[in-house]
């Protein structure tokens, strides 16, 4: 079995590092009550996770008709809106639940027309539904649906929280003397948060026998081939590679960590890795305010 599956989150109470969903969510369950919630941040940081955790304690787990799971990414057309999610949000839930949950997940892959009809579905059965919407990209939601939502940033979890429970994964299977805490702790900064891959590259380095260092090496290889390429001033395959990173979901903010790392692993000189930190550096400041694309050939034509 998946340990990515076997060790997700089943209730609020596991989830790590997202104190102020948790806190409220616990609240929505003790009064039968919430909003629609909109949970926005990196992949890998639980926000499916957390969101199907919440379904279950808030509709007792009677799921059967009243909770419907979408991948917005697949069903992202106008016309899922006008069919599917219209005929579940138009009747009442089953049972003694107070409404219905939808979850759009990936909503940031749905078209903008299939948004602003969400949001009038949205309005029209707000007695009948509760939305649970999660994305990468914030920007990408229409902001009239973000402004009918409660906004969860769900934030890279931190190395210790990190190593707390992949330290458990490890002793429940049985490997907690495979791995130095140096070993470990290396390993989780190169993860910059993503909990989902970290989990999945501990087993798969457990059952390959791969060492942690030659996992960090490995993810740090897209970043090294980007450099290459601004290096012999290749602004249109460079630019092709970051945004192939972006479509894969790795934000601005991780490929910036990860372009240091590669930046500081290099041969440049000591004059060339400044001006390319400089770079990277206030590409990272840059990327709350800017779309990840724009950003990304921004970044590029600077660092060339």
């Amino acid at each position: 079995m998946l340990w990515t599956e076997k060790y997700r989150p089943s209730k609020l109470a596991d989830i790590q590092g997202q104190r102020a969903f948790v806190i409220d969510a616990e609240h929505w369950v003790v009064n039968k009550e919430m909003p629609n919630i909109l949970l926005y941040g990196i992949a890998g940081v639980g926000k499916t996770a957390a969101s199907i955790a919440l379904v279950k304690e808030i509709l007792a787990g009677n799921l059967e008709g009243n909770f419907f799971e979408i991948n917005a990414s697949d069903d992202r057309k106008l016309d899922t809106v006008r069919t599917k999610i219209k005929e579940i949000a138009s009747t009442q839930s089953i049972g003694d639940v107070p409404f219905k949950i939808i979850l759009l997940d990936e909503m940031d892959g749905m078209t903008k027309d299939a948004q602003n009809a969400l949001k009038r579905v949205m309005e029209r059965y707000a007695d009948n539904v509760r939305f649970v919407i999660t994305c990468n990209d914030r920007h990408r939601i229409i902001h009239p649906l973000q402004s009918r939502c409660a906004n969860y940033q769900f934030k890279r979890l931190e190395p210790e929280d990190m190593k707390v429970v992949l330290k458990n994964v490890l002793e429940s299977e049985n490997h907690a003397q495979k791995f130095s805490d140096d070993e470990l702790e290396t390993f989780i900064n190169h993860m910059h948060g993503d909990m989902r891959r970290a989990i999945g590259e501990l087993q798969a380095c457990v059952f390959s026998g791969t060492t942690l260092s030659r996992i960090v090496e490995k993810s740090l290889e897209p970043y090294t081939e980007i450099l290459k390429l601004i290096y012999d001033k290749n602004y249109d395959n460079s630019l092709q590679k970051v945004h192939q990173l972006i479509y894969d979901s790795t934000d601005m903010k991780t490929i910036s960590v990860n372009l240091h790392d590669a930046v500081m692993k290099s041969d440049y000189d000591s004059t060339r890795k400044f001006q390319l930190l400089r770079v990277i550096g206030e590409t990272e400041w840059r990327s709350s305010n800017m779309t990840p694309k724009v950003l990304a050939s921004w970044m590029i034509g600077q660092m060339i």
